[in-house]
C-alpha cells in the first residue's frame, strides 16, 4: 500500500493537534511535524451537523463567514466519524482552505477583510452548571494570498462545543448550503433543518426576525417582510437544497404574530443519511488503504485490543498477518463506527471477517 503523504499521525505530551487541509490546498503551507492531518472528502453530499448551541451564537456571521464556518463543520464531521480512539486533550485544530472554497474569482481584499473579521467573533453558551461562556473561536487567523490558503486555529476550550451534539443539532447538506445567496436564506435554511423531522416550526414574528437579522425598518411591514425575505429565502431553499417548505402566518385577532412552516424532506433523511454515511464508510476505507502498512497495523492492533477482547489471539494474528482478513476488519469495524450492529458488534465483525469469502457476508454489501 502506498503511503498518502497528506495523512500522518504524531503525539507529543499527551497532547493533539489537528489539521485540515482542504482537498483544494493542492500546495499546502509547511506543516508542523506533531500534528494529524486528514485528507476532505470529495464527497459532494457531506451532511454537516451544526450542534444548537452554536446555531444560536453564529447568527450575526456575514455570508462569506458563515460558508467559511460551514467548512469548519464540514471538517469537524471527520473527528466525529472516524476518530474511533478519541485521543484526547485536543490541543488546538488547525484548518486550511483554498479561498476559492468561500470566494470565486480573484478576491485578495475581500478575504483578507473576512479573515480578519472572523478572527473576532466570539460564540456564547451556558455550561452544564449554569455558568454562561464567551470565547473567540478563532484567536489566530491567517491568509497567504500568493498560496490563496486561508488558515484558522480554533480555541482548545471551544473545541468541546463543536464536537457535542447531545443536546441536539441541525443537519443538512454542506453542498445544498453553499447553493443559497442571501444571509437570510442562510440562517433560515439552517433553523428550518433543526425541525425536518418534525415537519413544524412554528415561531413568534418578531423572534424571527431577530433570528435572521432581519430587523431593518425596511421589513417593518409584514407585507414587505414576508415578501422581501420569506419569500425570496423560501424560493432558494425549495430551489436547491433537501426541504420543501411552506407556511401560514399565526393571527392575533387581525395581526399576524408568527409563522408556522410546514417542512418535507424530497429525499427521506434517513435515506439520505444512508447514503452520505455508505460514501464516507467507503471513502474512509480507501483513506485508510493508501496509507503505508505500518501505520494501519499499529491502528488496528489497538482497536482489536480495545474494543474486540472477545477475539482469541489465534484470530487476532490472522487479522494482522492476513491482508483480505485486515481490509475485512477495517471496514467492518467502519460500520459499526457508523452505528450499526450495536447489539452484538463483535460478532458481526467476527462474521464479516472470517466468513469474508461469502458473497453473502455483511461486510460484502454492509448494512446500508
Amino acid at each position: 500500500m502506498s503511503k498518502n503523504p497528506l495523512q500522518s499521525v504524531e503525539l507529543a505530551n499527551n497532547q493533539l493537534s489537528l489539521t485540515f487541509d482542504s482537498v483544494t490546498v493542492t500546495d499546502p503551507v509547511e506543516v508542523n511535524p506533531e500534528t494529524i492531518v486528514l485528507r476532505t472528502s470529495n464527497n459532494r453530499t457531506m451532511l454537516i451537523r451544526e450542534p444548537l448551541k452554536l446555531l444560536a451564537s453564529t447568527t450575526e456571521f456575514s455570508f462569506f463567514e458563515r460558508r467559511l464556518y460551514w467548512l469548519v463543520l464540514r471538517e469537524i464531521r471527520n473527528i466525529q466519524a472516524t476518530d474511533k480512539l478519541k485521543i484526547k486533550p485536543y490541543q488546538e485544530l488547525k484548518f486550511r482552505f483554498h479561498y476559492t472554497d468561500v470566494i470565486k474569482g480573484h478576491a485578495n481584499s475581500s478575504i483578507k477583510k473576512l479573515v480578519s473579521l472572523i478572527q473576532q467573533r466570539t460564540i456564547n453558551w451556558e455550561d452544564e452548571n449554569g455558568t454562561g461562556n464567551s470565547v473567540t473561536v478563532f484567536p489566530m487567523a491567517k491568509y497567504w494570498s500568493k498560496k490563496g490558503v486561508i488558515e484558522l486555529t480554533m480555541y482548545h476550550a471551544v473545541i468541546p462545543v463543536f464536537l457535542y451534539l447531545g443536546s441536539g443539532y441541525a443537519q443538512y447538506g454542506y453542498e445544498e448550503a453553499l447553493q443559497l445567496s442571501s444571509e437570510y436564506a442562510q440562517l433560515l435554511f439552517t433553523s428550518l433543518a433543526r425541525f425536518r423531522n418534525t415537519g413544524i416550526w412554528r415561531i413568534g414574528l418578531n423572534d424571527l426576525r431577530k433570528l435572521i437579522g432581519a430587523q431593518e425598518k425596511s421589513y417593518a411591514s409584514y407585507s414587505a417582510f414576508r415578501t422581501r425575505v420569506i419569500d425570496l429565502s423560501l424560493k432558494q431553499i425549495n430551489e436547491y437544497t433537501n426541504l420543501n417548505v411552506t407556511y401560514e402566518p399565526v393571527m392575533q385577532g387581525r395581526a399576524v404574530v408568527g409563522i408556522e412552516f410546514h417542512i418535507q424532506s424530497k429525499t427521506p433523511l434517513h435515506e439520505q443519511e444512508k447514503a452520505v454515511q455508505k460514501a464516507e464508510i467507503m471513502q474512509q476505507l480507501d483513506d485508510l488503504l493508501q496509507q503505508d502498512i505500518t501505520e494501519v497495523l499499529p491502528r488496528a492492533s489497538e482497536i482489536l485490543r480495545l474494543y474486540y477482547p472477545s477475539f482469541t489471539a489465534q484470530q487476532k494474528k490472522e487479522i494482522l498477518t492476513r491482508p483480505d482478513y485486515l481490509k475485512a476488519f477495517i471496514k467492518a469495524d467502519l460500520y459499526v463506527q457508523a452505528g450499526y450492529a450495536d447489539k452484538d458488534p463483535q460478532a458481526y465483525v467476527a462474521q464479516s471477517v472470517f466468513d469474508y469469502k461469502k458473497k453473502s457476508s455483511a461486510v460484502e454489501s454492509g448494512p446500508l
